[in-house]
C-alpha cells in the first residue's frame, strides 16, 4: 500500500524500515557504516555548501535496502526503489536505483525493469551517497581503487556490470577529487577516521 509521504525520513523511521526488512542481515552493518561515514564527509563538506545531512544519512542507511530480495550488484538497487517507492519515499527510493554503477541512463534503467528515464545522481547528497559506498568495502573503510578491484573480481561472470563499472569508477574518482578540492581534505581519509559526526 503505497502512502503518500512528502516528509522527510527521520532516523528513526529510517533504522525501523531498515530493521524490518533486513532482519538484522549482515548486510545491515554495511547500511550502517556507510550511513555513518556518508554523514562524516557531508558535516565537513557542510562547512562549504548547504548539505541536508539528515536526507544524506537516510538514503544512505536505505540505499541497499533491496538486499532483503537480491544480491545482485545491480538488482538490489531495483528492489530498493520499488520497495521505498510503494512506501512513498520517492527521494530515497531514487538513492536506491541511481547508487547502482554511480547512475543508469534510461535505456540501461528499462533493461533493469525500472521505469524508463534516467536514474542518476542530481543533488550532491545523491552522490555522496555511492561515492561513499563505494568507500566501504563490508562495513570496513577502503580506497576507491581496492573496492573497485574487490566489485571486478566478486562480479567476473557478469558483463552488464563489469562493462559499465570502468564508467562508475571514472565518475566517482571524478566527484571525489572535485569534493576534496572544495574542502582541502582526503575523502578516503575521512571515511578512514575513526570521529563521529556531531
Amino acid at each position: 500500500m503505497k502512502r503518500n509521504n512528502q516528509e522527510m525520513l527521520s532516523h528513526q523511521q529510517s533504522m525501523r524500515i531498515l530493521a524490518e526488512y533486513s532482519q538484522e542481515a549482515g548486510w545491515n552493518k554495511h547500511c550502517f557504516a556507510v550511513a555513518h561515514a556518508a554523514a562524516k564527509v557531508g558535516h565537513v563538506l557542510s562547512k562549504n555548501r548547504p548539505i541536508d545531512c539528515s536526507f544524506l544519512w537516510s538514503a544512505a542507511l536505505l540505499h541497499d535496502i533491496g538486499r532483503y530480495i537480491t544480491h545482485d550488484p545491480l538488482l538490489h538497487g531495483v528492489e530498493g526503489y520499488k520497495l521505498l517507492s510503494m512506501l512513498g519515499h520517492e527521494k530515497e527510493a531514487h538513492v536506491c536505483a541511481s547508487h547502482i554503477l554511480f547512475g543508469l541512463n534510461a535505456a540501461e534503467a528499462t533493461q533493469l525493469g525500472l521505469p524508463d528515464r534516467d536514474f542518476v545522481p542530481r543533488t550532491v547528497e545523491d552522490k555522496l551517497v555511492p561515492l561513499v559506498d563505494y568507500l566501504i568495502e563490508y562495513d570496513q573503510p577502503t580506497t576507491l581503487n581496492r573496492r573497485f578491484s574487490s566489485l571486478r573480481k566478486r562480479n567476473g561472470g557478469n558483463s552488464f556490470f563489469l562493462n559499465r563499472l570502468e564508467r562508475a569508477y571514472e565518475i566517482a574518482r571524478l566527484f571525489m577529487t572535485q569534493i576534496e578540492g572544495e574542502i582541502d581534505e582526503s575523502i578516503e581519509r575521512i571515511v578512514a577516521s575513526q570521529e563521529n559526526c556531531s
